[in-house]
């Protein structure tokens, strides 16, 4: 039996009238760590990552993570399921191809964050690498263009081995000839939904 869904509602207390998009959640669902586009003088400039807690049934006040300087993208945030590890693709200096992904780390789920680091070449390449999505069993599932796959962005998911991380193409039937990519899971389930821009969906990115 199909499960069925309700139209979609806007998230209260976090949405504004620029764009807000990729958006991952702490475990007890009182924290939203969402991406925002930054405008300066009427134009897009890059995109920020910011948190809000919630208040009653809506999320208030977002506050930025100051994570990078102006201009520079910091987008897609998937946050671990101890809540110390943020991770994010980005364009940052000192990466490896265009988009890369990136984490920040904290000693505790309320601490301050620390300075990103770029997750090395293993995982990145000098194509786009982006939409990250940290499972709670310590899996990294990530969309990437620069790597042999199917087509366009394939999903990749990523496992630690000793300092390193050994990278596998998910393959067909997830990848297909069109990009494939943004992954969840949900909990407790080896049951998930992905975005794809495939023939036979209702638009462009399904």
């Amino acid at each position: 039996k199909r499960e069925k869904w309700i139209a979609p509602k806007p998230v209260p207390g976090i949405n504004s009238d620029v764009e807000e998009a990729t958006c991952t959640f702490n475990q007890d669902g009182s924290e939203v760590y969402f991406s925002r586009a930054r405008i300066a003088k009427r134009k897009q400039m890059g995109c920020e990552i910011y948190m809000a807690k919630k208040e009653g049934d809506r999320y208030g006040n977002p506050i930025l993570i100051p994570i990078a300087a102006d201009s520079v993208v910091v987008t897609h945030p998937s946050l671990s399921a101890d809540g110390r590890t943020l991770y994010f693709a980005s364009n940052l200096s000192g990466g490896i191809g265009g988009l890369d992904i990136w984490k920040v780390t904290r000693d505790s789920d309320k601490g301050e964050w620390g300075k990103p680091q770029n997750l090395g070449a293993e995982i990145n390449t000098i194509g786009n690498e982006a939409f990250p999505y940290i499972h709670p069993d310590g899996t990294l599932y990530f969309a990437s263009n620069g790597r042999p796959g199917m087509g366009g962005y394939d999903i990749f998911l990523s496992k630690q081995k000793g300092n390193g991380y050994v990278v596998e193409n998910m393959g067909y039937p997830i990848n297909s000839s069109s990009d494939d990519f943004g992954i969840t899971f949900l909990p407790g389930k080896e049951t998930g939904y992905f975005t794809s821009r495939r023939p036979g969906g209702k638009g462009e990115d399904d």
